[in-house]
């Protein structure tokens, strides 16, 4: 199993740097190849199908079943927490919040949107379902794509290293590996934030990016669903900055602050929770098991708790 894991981290690790030279040599975030960035997403899925038909490790069917709606809540907890720390820092630094104008009514008491958007002249009940349709279909691609960075990361990695180390040291490796995972698309400019250079970007997001996975790790390992995991990196993803699609450029506040105070933020609440949430003992149901053994490590881990 080591050398499975290994065998699995070096396959995402060497498909990440690929893809972002391909990219990166090519333009970067302008390169007339950068939708290819999407790719990145199918990588962990493509790393547990090379080691499954390589050395026999196998995804267990466990979480594919389990939807446990008290745990539906918490999908949002990332974006919430962002907007929590990010928009008020905002306002301070900016003296207020600075929506776009298309957002004010004008003399006629429509909306016009801009032509970029397609969405024309709109009343405000108009407006408020253009915006939530949107923010809908959003979350719905996103997290269809998280899906198969989740099979990999938190259904393969994580109850393989729980089952070795416990569910605390799992889920803070499972989160590190995963962060810094991203920084090759962050230095190409597949991960790219307007306003932000490349080397911020390689610097900043990794704090975020742990906190994040911290946030999904205890998630996975408290519900046991793939369904939960996958919507809320999917709500993250594509709802972790909604508001500020929304916003004028900043004028006075740094953007990189604003953005690393928020990552700082998300950091804080995952380490919260991989600490208190969790026994250090604790370890996942789901993982290479037949399924007489899922049932007697389901049964006895509801036990304990």
């Amino acid at each position: 199993m080591d050398r499975a894991i290994l065998v699995f981290v070096a396959i995402a690790y060497a498909l990440s740097i690929a893809l972002s030279l391909v990219v990166g040599l090519t333009g970067g975030h302008a390169s007339p190849i950068a939708g290819l960035g999407f790719l990145s997403m199918f990588i962990p899925a493509t790393a547990v199908l090379v080691v499954r038909f390589a050395m026999g490790e196998r995804v267990s069917s466990v979480g594919l079943s389990r939807f446990p709606l008290k745990y539906l809540p918490l999908v949002l907890l990332m974006p919430a927490v962002l907007h929590a720390v990010m928009l008020p820092l905002t306002a301070m630094l900016e003296g207020g919040l600075q929506w776009h104008e298309w957002l004010t009514p004008q003399a006629d008491g429509l909306f016009h949107t801009p032509e970029s958007r397609g969405w024309g002249t709109m009343t405000a009940t108009g407006l408020m379902g253009r915006v939530v349709a949107n923010a809908g279909a959003g979350i719905l691609f996103v997290s269809l794509l998280a899906f198969f960075e989740e099979v990999g990361w938190r259904a393969w990695l994580l109850p393989r290293l729980a089952d070795r180390m416990g569910a605390r040291r799992a889920i803070v490796i499972t989160a590190v590996i995963w962060a810094f995972w991203h920084t090759p698309f962050a230095l190409s400019g597949i991960l790219y934030i307007d306003g932000m250079s490349q080397a911020a970007t390689a610097m900043i997001m990794p704090i975020g990016q742990v906190g994040a996975g911290l946030v999904i790790g205890w998630l996975w390992l408290r519900s046991e669903s793939m369904w939960l995991v996958t919507i809320a990196h999917g709500a993250l993803n594509s709802w972790g900055q909604y508001a500020f699609k929304f916003m004028q450029d900043f004028v006075r506040a740094d953007q990189a602050l604003v953005l690393g105070v928020g990552n700082v933020g998300l950091l804080l609440v995952g380490s919260l929770l991989a600490w208190q949430g969790l026994a250090s003992t604790q370890r996942p149901v789901a993982g290479p098991l037949e399924p007489e053994q899922a049932t007697a490590r389901l049964l006895s881990t509801r036990q304990r708790y």
